[in-house]
């Protein structure tokens, strides 16, 4: 089922619904993290009025004179006609009374009248640059066929823009807001000014519990003036219509509030990979670590002769390696020496520290050589942040290979053990196809017992009895407890019937090499 709307899950935490109501969104309930999340908020409202309230009789203009002390904003600017607000409003007003107007409310309370920002919906950054009083309510808003669509706070800085976007209905209720950017019709555009010319940015948007976060992540273009961020909808929230709504945000004075530390190339080898720190930039709403890591000058000179052989085995042009490079695992230590932020590139291994806002990774000209920015949460309260290397990790090319009968793969499976890995292949298939023109799909899954240390198996290239090779055209990968399945789809118009021999290449893998005396760096002037 559709999730329900507030009003029926408060109703749901006030046991006012029909058994069959009640019934029909405690299943729903057992598989939406976002509504149980709303249900506890209704159900901590209740509690706290039951430990602080005696029932207090109120006057009959009591809930506008509390309304007059609580909105900060023009009655123009701001809608607050919803039915899941009142309840609200007036919740809060009894707590004012109960306590005096000067007494700290429920923090529940007071991050719904705070808005997106001041909720656990967005990361902590954006939450502490609104406590900072950094939101800005803006109220940009379009309505049609008896939707309106609102873009209700900003948030900006040097590292990102920030939007929290509603949707209301005709009752003047929030609703989950439904964006659908797959639909025909249904655009958002990013652009970006640098006082000479435009250009296309990216952009990330999430689902919260009555709203959506949306996200622009500043490059680090030259003289970057302006961000445009441009709504087209078609379609919004299952409904037909026409909303549009253009958000010019001006960047110019943003960087002043940012600090940069110039790191000054503080640069090491490990096992082959050079690893480079750039700059450290310290904004408002994020931090952002800037490094590159690259091979060493004789590491690069050997992978590159193995490639040129690769590719002279296999018929691949250059495109094909672009997989090969370099990349490190890290913490950064505050004074007091705890981990403020972790990082891998593999998120298979270790799950992603929720500190990490987002990481980003662009090559430069040589093989391996890659360019990265880590943007993590900031630090409540200032402090001296340490820069600490644990490993570096480096793609190299490999020359293993495993024969096998596809028709007897399910009889007996086939097992090998490589760098660390135990691989079981316990499935070799070829699709139907109805159209004969249509390419075969040619479907290998292995089961990968890998151990701790262990290199990531990389590139697989799939070659019949006649020399002919197939390349990967698309692979999953599910984990397991103590395994994972991967499964490799090979594509070919050429495979219309099973060969009766074919051999799995590897031609890539990633190992990792954990740094016995951690390298440190101070990230301070």
């Amino acid at each position: 089922m559709n999730c329900p709307k507030a009003d029926k899950l408060s109703q749901y935490a006030d046991n006012l619904l029909t058994k069959e109501e009640h019934a029909q969104i405690l299943t729903h309930l057992k598989t939406c993290d976002t509504c149980t999340s709303i249900v506890q908020l209704f159900k901590e409202e209740q509690q706290f009025l039951k430990v602080n309230l005696q029932s207090p009789t109120l006057p009959d203009n009591f809930a506008s004179l509390v309304l007059d002390q609580l909105e900060p904003y023009d009655q123009k600017a701001v809608r607050r006609k919803q039915q899941i607000w009142k309840r609200i409003i007036l919740l809060a007003a009894s707590i004012v009374l109960a306590l005096g107007l000067t007494a700290t409310l429920n923090p529940t309370f007071a991050q719904f009248i705070g808005g997106m920002f001041s909720t656990k919906q967005v990361d902590e950054g954006l939450k502490l640059a609104s406590d900072e009083g950094l939101a800005e309510r803006v109220n940009l808003e379009v309505s049609d066929k008896d939707i309106t669509f609102k873009v209700e706070d900003i948030i900006v800085d040097s590292s990102r823009v920030a939007l929290s976007l509603q949707v209301i209905n005709e009752n003047g209720i929030a609703e989950i807001p439904n964006i659908n950017e797959s639909i025909k019709g249904n655009y958002i555009w990013v652009t970006g000014y640098n006082g000479q010319y435009s250009f296309n940015m990216g952009y990330i948007m999430d689902r919260g519990l009555d709203y959506n976060s949306f996200q622009v992540f500043i490059n680090d273009e030259p003289g970057l003036e302006k961000v445009t961020i441009k709504f087209h909808l078609v379609e919004l929230n299952g409904k037909q219509g026409n909303w549009e709504l253009e958000i010019p945000v001006e960047l110019t004075d943003k960087s002043a509030k940012t600090k940069k530390v110039i790191l000054n190339n503080a640069g090491q080898s490990f096992n082959g990979v050079a690893v480079n720190l750039k700059e450290i930039q310290y904004a408002p709403t994020s931090n952002a670590l800037l490094y590159e890591t690259s091979y060493g000058s004789s590491e690069l000179g050997e992978i590159e002769g193995k490639i040129e052989t690769l590719k002279e085995q296999f018929g691949f042009d250059t495109n094909e390696f672009y997989t090969y490079g370099t990349s490190i695992k890290y913490h950064i230590e505050n004074d007091e020496k705890e981990v403020v932020l972790k990082f891998s590139p593999f998120t298979l291994e270790e799950p992603m520290d929720k500190n990490l806002i987002i990481s980003k990774a662009g090559g430069k000209e040589k093989l391996g050589h890659v360019a990265w920015k880590e943007v993590f949460v900031p630090e409540k309260i200032d402090s001296k942040l340490t820069f600490v290397l644990d490993g570096v990790y480096k793609v190299v090319p490999t020359d293993f290979s495993v024969k096998f009968n596809p028709e007897k793969i399910k009889e007996q499976p086939v097992s090998f053990n490589y760098m660390g890995n135990g691989v079981t292949i316990k499935k070799a298939e070829l699709e139907s196809v109805t159209n004969a023109s249509d390419p075969a799909n040619f479907e290998i899954e292995m089961e990968v017992n890998k151990k701790s240390d262990a290199a990531e198996l990389g590139i697989w290239v799939l070659m019949d009895e006649t020399g002919k090779s197939y390349r990967v055209d698309n692979e999953t990968t599910h984990k397991g407890k103590d395994n994972y399945k991967r499964t490799i789809y090979f594509k070919s118009n050429d495979l219309s019937e099973i060969p009766g021999e074919l051999s799995l290449h590897l031609l890539s893998a990633t190992s990792y090499y954990e740094l016995e005396e951690k390298w440190r760096v101070p990230l301070y002037e």
